[in-house]
C-alpha cells in the first residue's frame, strides 16, 4: 500500500515536470523515467498484453473498410486541387524535400555538395541527436534569399525516445501583430511533450544565429523544414519563433509530420505551415488518443465476434438450443409465479389496512387495542392463506412433474422459486405489519398518506429495476461508466494546411490499394483535420512514410500536372 502510493506520487511529479530538454545527468534520468512512465501508462497500464495484437488482427480482418483515397473523395472537408498554377509551389516543395532527404540520409559533405551549398553557408550544425535534442542545421541560401532550418526525423534510439515521450502538455502561442507581442491574443492548446521540448531546445540555440543573419541580410526569409519527428518539431518551432518580432513572417514546410498539436493550434497555423502527407502514411495519425480509440474499437469488435460465434454454435447444436429454451421457460415461469404471489399478498393486505384506518378514525382510545388485535389476526389469517396457496402451488407443481418426464427439471426449478418467494413475501408481510402499527399510533390516521407511501415505494422499486437493467445492458455491450476522476484525453493532429497525395481510384476497382508501377496516377487533396483523428492500418503505412517514397510520388504528381498543362495548352 505504501509502495503503491510512493509510486503514484513519483509518477505525478514526473508528469508535472516542464517540457524541457535535459541539462544534467539527473535530468536525463528523470526524462528516461518519464518515457517509461508514459509508455507503461498508455500500454500495459491501460490494456492487457494481447489487446493491441487483437485490435490489429481485427482491423486487418475487417471487410469493406474504406481506403484513404475513397474517404478523401467522399468527405465534404476534402477538396481536390487541380489548378496548374500549383506547379510552381510543387517545385519549391520538391526542392525542400530533396534537401531534407539529403540532410537525413547522406553524410554532411555529400549533403552540401548535392544540395549546392558550400561550407560557408552552414551557420549552425548539431549533427548528433540526443534525448529531446534532435539533429538540425541552419543553412543560408543566397539564391532563394532564405535561411533554412532543417530538422532531421527519427533515425536512432535517441530520436525514438523523443517520439515515445508523447504525453500532451499545455502549449500557448502568443500572437505577434504590428510588430508587438500581445499577451491577450493567445491561442491555447496542447502539444506533443517530446517535440515541444525539442523545439524549445532548437530555438535556444538557433535564435542568436538567425538574428545575426537577418541583421546582415534583412530581406531574407526564415523557413523551417522537417520530416516525421522533424516535421512536428519544425511546426512547433515555427510557432515559437513567430512570437519574436524579427521572425513574425517565419514559415514552415513539413513532410509526413507527426501528430504534434491540438485542433485549435493546428487550424491557426494554416497561413504559415504546409504539411504534405503521402498516401497511407500512418505517422500523421499516430498519437496516444488515436491508439486508445483503436484498441477500444478492437475490444468492441472482439466482443461482437465472440457473441456472434456463440450464437452460431447455439443455433447449430440441438442440445445447446434445447437447454437455452428450457432455461428461458424456467425463468419466465418463475417470474410469473413471483409476480402472482406478490399481487395476491398485496390484495390480501390492502383490505384490512383500510378497515383498520376507518376504525381508528371513529375513536382513538377505545379502538386502539381492537385494531392491534385485528392486525395480529389479519396477519395470521393472511399468512395461513398464503402458505396454503404456496402449498397448493407446490402440490400442483409436483403433480405436473409426475405427469411427464420431459419437464422434470423445469418443475423442480419452479418449486425452488416458490419456496424462495415464500420467504420473500413473509418479509414483506412483516414490513406491512410494522407500517400498520405505526399508523395506529398516530393521532389522526391518514389513508391518503398510506396510499402515497405505497405509490412512492412502487416508484422506487421500478427505478431500481430500471437501473439494474441499464447496468446489465451496459455490461453486455462492454461499455464502461466514465467517472469524474478519468483523465481527459487531448487528441493531437498534424499542423497547418494539409495537402494529401493519394493514388487515383481506378474505374475497374475503386477499392484497390496502390501499387508501385511507375505510371501511377495521383490526386492532390486539401484535407480537413477530421481525417487524421483515427488510426488506420494498411500495407503501405510504413513504406509510404519514407522520404524516398515521398519524393517519388511528388515527382509523379508534378509530371502528371505538366502533361495536363501541355495537353490543355495552358
Amino acid at each position: 500500500m505504501i509502495l503503491s502510493r510512493a509510486v503514484k506520487k513519483a509518477a505525478g511529479k514526473l508528469e508535472k515536470r516542464p517540457a524541457e530538454a535535459p541539462k544534467t545527468f539527473m535530468d536525463m534520468v528523470l526524462t528516461l523515467a518519464e518515457a517509461m512512465r508514459f509508455g507503461y501508462a498508455e500500454t500495459l497500464g491501460k490494456w492487457d498484453l494481447l489487446d493491441m495484437p487483437r485490435a490489429i488482427v481485427y482491423a486487418i480482418m475487417e471487410k469493406g473498410k474504406k481506403t484513404v483515397a475513397i474517404e478523401c473523395k467522399e468527405r465534404d472537408d476534402c477538396v481536390q486541387l487541380t489548378d496548374p498554377e500549383l506547379l510552381k509551389e510543387l517545385y519549391e516543395l520538391k526542392k525542400c524535400l530533396t534537401r531534407t532527404m539529403l540532410f537525413s540520409n547522406k553524410r554532411f559533405r555529400a549533403f552540401l555538395f548535392a544540395a549546392g551549398f558550400v561550407k560557408e553557408d552552414v551557420l549552425l550544425r548539431k549533427r548528433r541527436a540526443r534525448i529531446l535534442k534532435p539533429a538540425f542545421t541552419v543553412i543560408r541560401d543566397k539564391e532563394s534569399k532564405c535561411l533554412f532550418v532543417f530538422i532531421r526525423g527519427t533515425r536512432d534510439v535517441e530520436d525514438t525516445l523523443t517520439d515515445v515521450i508523447g504525453a500532451p502538455v499545455s502549449f500557448n502561442h502568443f500572437i505577434c501583430s504590428d510588430g508587438e507581442l500581445k499577451r491577450k491574443n493567445v491561442i491555447s492548446g496542447h502539444g506533443h511533450r517530446g517535440m515541444v521540448a525539442a523545439a524549445g531546445w532548437i530555438k535556444k540555440h538557433c535564435t542568436p544565429k538567425l538574428l545575426d543573419e537577418l541583421h546582415q541580410y534583412p530581406d531574407f526569409q526564415v523557413k523551417i523544414v522537417g520530416h516525421s519527428l522533424g516535421g512536428g518539431t519544425a511546426a512547433l518551432l515555427t510557432y515559437m519563433l513567430r512570437e519574436i518580432k524579427q521572425f513574425s513572417s517565419c514559415t514552415c514546410v513539413t513532410f509526413g509530420p507527426a501528430a504534434c498539436m491540438s485542433l485549435d493550434l493546428a487550424e491557426f497555423g494554416k497561413p504559415f505551415v504546409t504539411s504534405i502527407i503521402n498516401g497511407y502514411d500512418m505517422v500523421p495519425t499516430l498519437s496516444a488518443s488515436s491508439v486508445h480509440d483503436f484498441v477500444s474499437e478492437g475490444l468492441i469488435k472482439r466482443k461482437k465476434f465472440i457473441n456472434s460465434t456463440f450464437s452460431a454454435i447455439g443455433s447449430r447444436i440441438p442440445f445447446a438450443s434445447g437447454a437455452k429454451a428450457i432455461a428461458d421457460r424456467a425463468v419466465s415461469r418463475g417470474t410469473e409465479v413471483v409476480m402472482n404471489s406478490k399481487q395476491r399478498t398485496r390484495s390480501l393486505i390492502t383490505w384490512p389496512r383500510r378497515e383498520n384506518t376507518a376504525a381508528l378514525s371513529s375513536s382513538k382510545s377505545e379502538n386502539l387495542a381492537e385494531a392491534s388485535q385485528s392486525l395480529d389476526t389479519t396477519y395470521e389469517v393472511t399468512e395461513e392463506l398464503i402458505i396454503s396457496e404456496f402449498t397448493s402451488d407446490e402440490d400442483d407443481g409436483s403433480k405436473s412433474s409426475s405427469e411427464g418426464s420431459d419437464n422434470d427439471d423445469v418443475d423442480e426449478e419452479e418449486a425452488q422459486i416458490i419456496s424462495a418467494t415464500h420467504n420473500i413475501d413473509n418479509d414483506e408481510l412483516n414490513q406491512y405489519l410494522k407500517e400498520l402499527q405505526l399508523e395506529a399510533q398516530d393521532d389522526y390516521p391518514n389513508t391518503d398518506g398510506a396510499e402515497e407511501k405505497e405509490a412512492a415505494t412502487k416508484k422506487t422499486t421500478k427505478e431500481a429495476e430500471m437501473n439494474e437493467e441499464v447496468v446489465h445492458v451496459e455490461k453486455r455491450a462492454g461499455s464502461t461508466v466514465e467517472t469524474s476522476d478519468k483523465p481527459v484525453r487531448h487528441p493531437l493532429y498534424p499542423p497547418g494546411r494539409i495537402w494529401h497525395i493519394v493514388p487515383a481510384l481506378s474505374t475497374g476497382n475503386s477499392k484497390s490499394n496502390h501499387n508501385d508501377d511507375g505510371d501511377d496516377k495521383h490526386v492532390l487533396y486539401e484535407t480537413g483535420r477530421g481525417l487524421y483523428g483515427k488510426l488506420r492500418l494498411s500495407r503501405g503505412m510504413l513504406f509510404d512514410h519514407m522520404t524516398g517514397k515521398y519524393l517519388k510520388v511528388l515527382q509523379q504528381l508534378i509530371n502528371q500536372l505538366e502533361k495536363e498543362k501541355s495537353h490543355y495548352g495552358v
